[in-house]
């Protein structure tokens, strides 16, 4: 009987995302110094400060809802509500209104769906915030909460990340690369306005360049981590593990007896 071993694309030992909040005007930076390395970000927004002029009492300033499509071309936009409520402490009703309007807001900007999601203000593991953000539309919510292990998550509802951009990521992504499994994934956010504050955008140019440019590493935004692994997770294989069948709409690539293989979307592959 074969043993299927997950794997990233084409054979990559590991993987790399990363996800920011808000959508403050310290994105237009953060953005070049990523694809000037070939880093992938999800960037969750919310669509009701987008235009607005510096918030009253704080650091931040916004995006143009006009820059948005061109800005984030390939990375991911995804949704952060429409004005940041703490979703543990509001009704069902509030958080559906708040997730619906942000999408549809979001969606008008870039052009396609948008399903993926940062919790505003992290909260705890909330099976009645994650039904209702289910039936909004939502596959993917990443919280505040930190896995370190590099491990991916059980439930991508609740997708806890590696590390914060103020924490030592650098010993992180020494040990990350050291790993042997064939999951590993390293999962960086924050926000970009903290580089500005802390006076430190040092810190993500030699980011970049330590894990940037890798051969070895795919740069995922989390909506693509999400559709691979998910359409891992949902491989159909006969009984005796000689045919396997692919009906995502992904290629998905895997080791069978060493071997490295792959199967195409809607396709079945004979072992």
């Amino acid at each position: 009987m074969n043993k299927l071993v997950f794997s990233w694309p084409n054979g990559k030992s590991g993987a790399l995302t990363t996800s920011w909040d808000d959508g403050n005007i310290h994105d237009r930076r953060l953005v070049s110094i990523f694809n000037k390395y070939g880093i992938k970000g999800t960037w969750n927004l919310n669509s009701g400060f987008l235009d607005s002029k510096v918030k009253e009492g704080t650091r931040k300033k916004y995006l143009s809802s006009k820059e948005i499509k061109s800005l984030f071309k390939g990375h991911e936009v995804a949704v952060h509500t429409v004005t940041h409520p703490s979703l543990w402490r509001s009704s069902d009703s509030m958080i559906l209104s708040e997730v619906v309007e942000d999408r549809k807001n979001l969606e008008r900007l870039t052009g396609y769906p948008v399903r993926g999601m940062a919790l505003p203000n992290g909260g705890p593991n909330d099976e009645r915030v994650k039904n209702v953000l289910r039936a909004a539309g939502i596959l993917h919510c990443r919280p505040t909460a930190r896995g370190e292990n590099f491990e991916l998550p059980l439930d991508f509802m609740y997708w806890p990340v590696t590390c914060h951009q103020a924490d030592d990521f650098f010993s992180l992504w020494e040990k990350f690369m050291n790993k042997s499994n064939p999951d590993k994934l390293f999962y960086l956010w924050g926000h970009s306005y903290e580089f500005p504050r802390d006076n430190n955008w040092e810190r993500m140019e030699e980011f970049g360049k330590l894990t940037g440019k890798k051969g070895n590493i795919w740069y995922a935004t989390n909506m693509e981590i999400y559709n691979y692994v998910t359409a891992w997770r949902s491989l159909s294989s006969s009984v005796e593990m000689t045919q396997v069948e692919n009906r995502s709409g992904v290629t998905v690539w895997f080791k069978a007896a060493g071997e490295l293989k792959k199967v195409g979307p809607g396709k079945i592959l004979r072992l």
